[in-house]
């Protein structure tokens, strides 16, 4: 099975280039304009690495990164930026970004990084489906209970679970509440 890579940027262009450029390579790609819908392909898709851009409206690639952290989505990342913004790239390596691309770049150039990640973070055994069943069951029992206590007032329900509003609101949509 090839290799599935999400690749996220609010740029048609760019995002037609990388997914044509990497399905030459071998590998299988979905992409995403933004970070919520990047959730969402992670949810549906379980990619083996996620390349995202920094800065995208809606939900950027550092909020991404974090909330992929939060979930304990260990999935390897690669934040790309058009900005010399090394603070940024900084706050994306503690929550979990693994490696950094600095727009513009080639596509051998990101195939490079990506061999480079796979040999450091090879695929687990069990697929991430597998892995996120036991954790969303749990999840989603959770957030019934909080929207209980709540008295089903989203935005407490989001406090209880020390979550963002957003956050809830894709979780909700997730699990058909």
């Amino acid at each position: 099975m090839p290799t599935r890579i999400l690749v996220v940027d609010d740029q048609d262009r760019l995002l037609r280039v990388l997914r044509l450029g990497l399905k030459e390579l071998g590998y299988e790609v979905c992409t995403a304009d933004n970070g919520e819908a990047a959730l969402k392909e992670i949810y549906t898709r379980a990619p083996d690495i996620v390349v995202t851009d920094i800065q995208m409206p809606t939900m950027s690639g550092i909020e991404l990164v974090y909330e992929m952290e939060r979930l304990q989505m260990d999935i390897p990342t690669v934040v790309m930026t058009a900005y010399a913004d090394v603070d940024s790239a900084v706050r994306s390596f503690k929550h979990g970004a693994k490696d950094y691309i600095q727009k513009p770049f080639t596509v051998e150039e990101l195939h490079k990084v990506v061999k480079e990640l796979l040999v450091k973070y090879p695929k687990a055994q069990e697929s991430h489906f597998e892995l996120h069943e036991k954790k969303d069951q749990a999840e989603r029992e959770s957030i019934l209970k909080a929207l209980k206590a709540a008295g089903n007032v989203k935005s407490e329900a989001a406090k209880l679970l020390k979550v963002s509003e957003r956050t809830l609101w894709y979780k909700l949509k997730k699990y058909g509440i």
